[in-house]
């Protein structure tokens, strides 16, 4: 037997009658929509742009996260132009005093480790190999891939 339209009557007209609301913005889910929807449907503006209220909702719940990583981003890319002026000013074996008037601070590095006496510092592009008998520091660029 075929199913024709007329057993699948469909009102067109939406109604609002269980006041359900998008989680984010607030605006009303009609009654037609599923029963688990929870964010308003996407869609875009006449200038192009897509407004999506679920992607906005998760992005506000990490945006702290994201926050101290572009914090820390910056603070890494101060560093290494930091580095590359004093390289300039006073070439790649500089003292402690050097690296202290550049703000170039060892333990804020992106890995560190210590081997047989001397302290390796891995910033941005750069390694610098510290001898804390000597009170110098070797700077050395990393070798891209």
């Amino acid at each position: 037997m075929k199913r024709t339209k007329n057993h699948l009557k469909i009102s067109s007209s939406k109604t609002y009658i269980l006041g359900r609301s998008c989680q984010y913005c607030g605006e009303p889910i009609e009654d037609q929509a599923r029963a688990t929807k929870k964010h308003c449907t996407t869609w875009m503006d006449e200038n192009g742009k897509i407004h999506d209220c679920k992607r906005k909702k998760h992005q506000v719940k990490h945006q702290s996260e994201e926050d101290v990583l572009l914090d820390f981003s910056a603070k890494q890319r101060t560093t290494k132009q930091q580095i590359e002026k004093m390289i300039t000013a006073h070439g790649d074996i500089v003292t402690t005093e050097i690296l202290n008037a550049y703000n170039i601070i060892l333990s804020e590095s992106l890995g560190f480790s210590y081997q047989s006496g001397l302290a390796t510092a891995e910033f941005l592009g750069y390694r610098i190999v510290s001898n804390p008998t000597l009170n110098n520091h070797k700077i050395l660029k990393n070798e891209q891939l």
